[in-house]
């Protein structure tokens, strides 16, 4: 059977069943290869958290325009 007989079927299952087929064919590939598939990317992520320049930058720039307004 191919994967474009099979894909019909599978579309056809109830969420459960779906589950335990996607443990079963997880089950039959080997770890090393798994290993492989999620942790493959890297996504960096930014946080504020310690970024006191930034905020010192952004507390300036409102300032600045609090200045700028009451002058105007």
């Amino acid at each position: 059977m191919s994967l474009a007989e099979l894909l019909p079927l599978v579309n056809d299952l109830n969420p459960s069943d779906k589950l335990s087929l996607f443990k079963l064919l997880a089950a039959q590939i080997p770890n090393a290869e798994l290993q492989a598939i999620f942790s493959a990317s890297e996504y960096p992520v930014w946080s504020p958290y310690d970024a006191t320049e930034a905020a010192d930058s952004l507390m300036q720039m409102i300032q600045d325009d609090q200045e700028a307004s009451t002058h105007a």
